[in-house]
C-alpha cells in the first residue's frame, strides 16, 4: 500500500521483535529506518520511542555511550510528542539501566528520578513500568537502599501477576533474584534466577536468559558448596555461548 506511516510503526515492532529474537544486526536495520520514516512524517512519538529502542539496542552491545546520545536524540524528540510523558518514561528508565551498567549512580539516580516523575504525571503505564521498575530495583541494589529495592520489587510482583505474560514474570523473577542475592540469601536466590531464566529461554529472549545464566554462575561460585565449582563453569560456558551468538563483547 506505500503507507509510510504503518511501515514505520511495523519496523519499529520488528526491530523490537527483532532485538528480543537476537537478530540485532536486522534489529538496528529495521529501527533506523522506523526513525527514518517517522521523522519524515514529523510523528515525534513514533520517532522517540524508535530512539529508545534503538538505544536498548546499542546499551546490550556494550556501546553506552552511542546509546546515550541516541536516548538524548529521543528526548529532544519527546518535548513535541503528543505522548511526551510516556516517551520520556521509557527514555529515562532506559538511560537508568544504561548510566547503571556504565558505573555513573549519580547519574543513573538522576535518570530514574526524572523517570518516576513522568510516570506519576501520566499514571499507571504497564509498558513504561515494565522498563522503570527493574531499573529502579537494580540502582536501589546498587546503593544499598535495599528498603526501597523491595518496594519496587513488590510492585513489579503485583503487576506480573496481574497480567500473567511469560516476559513480566520473567523480569519479575530476575529483579527478585537480584534483591535476593544483596540480601545474601543464596538459595532463594538462585531459586529466583532458574526461574526466570525459564521464563525467557520459552520467550525467545536470550539476551536476558544469558544474563540470568551469569547470575547463576555468580551465585554458585559465592555459595562455593559441593558440585558448586563444576555448576558455576557450566553457566559460565552457556550464557557465553548466548552472548557469543548475539555478538556481546563484554556483558
Amino acid at each position: 500500500m506505500g503507507a509510510p506511516r504503518a511501515i514505520a510503526l511495523c519496523q519499529c515492532f520488528n526491530g523490537a521483535l527483532e532485538y528480543q529474537a537476537g537478530h540485532w544486526d536486522e534489529a538496528e536495520v529495521a529501527l533506523n529506518e522506523s526513525i527514518r520514516l517517522y521523522r519524515g512524517l514529523r510523528a515525534a512519538s513514533g520517532e522517540a520511542l524508535a530512539w529508545q529502542r534503538l538505544g536498548v539496542l546499542q546499551t546490550a552491545r556494550g556501546q553506552v555511550e552511542t546509546a546515550m546520545r541516541s536516548f538524548e536524540e529521543g528526548i529532544a524528540v519527546a518535548e513535541r510528542a503528543v505522548m511526551r510523558a510516556h516517551c520520556q518514561t521509557r527514555l529515562y528508565a532506559s538511560m537508568t539501566r544504561n548510566r547503571l551498567i556504565a558505573g555513573d549512580l549519580q547519574a543513573a539516580n538522576r535518570y530514574l528520578s526524572l523517570g518516576l516523575e513522568m510516570s506519576e504525571r501520566h499514571g499507571n503505564c504497564a509498558t513504561c513500568d515494565a522498563l522503570l521498575l527493574p531499573a529502579a530495583i537494580s540502582l536501589r541494589i546498587a546503593q544499598g537502599e535495599l528498603q526501597h529495592a523491595e518496594q519496587f520489587c513488590w510492585q513489579l510482583e503485583q503487576a506480573a501477576g496481574e497480567y500473567a505474560s511469560s516476559m513480566w514474570i520473567a523480569m519479575a523473577r530476575q529483579s527478585r533474584g537480584e534483591l535476593l542475592a544483596a540480601q545474601n540469601r543464596t538459595e532463594e536466590a538462585l531459586e529466583s534466577y532458574e526461574e526466570a531464566y525459564r521464563y525467557y529461554r520459552a520467550a525467545g529472549h536470550n539476551y536476558e536468559a544469558a544474563r540470568c545464566l551469569s547470575a547463576l554462575a555468580d551465585l554458585h561460585e559465592i555459595r562455593h558448596a559441593f558440585q558448586d565449582d563444576p555448576r558455576a563453569v557450566e553457566f559460565r560456558r552457556q550464557a557465553q555461548a548466548l552472548f557469543e551468538q548475539l555478538g556481546v563483547v563484554s556483558p
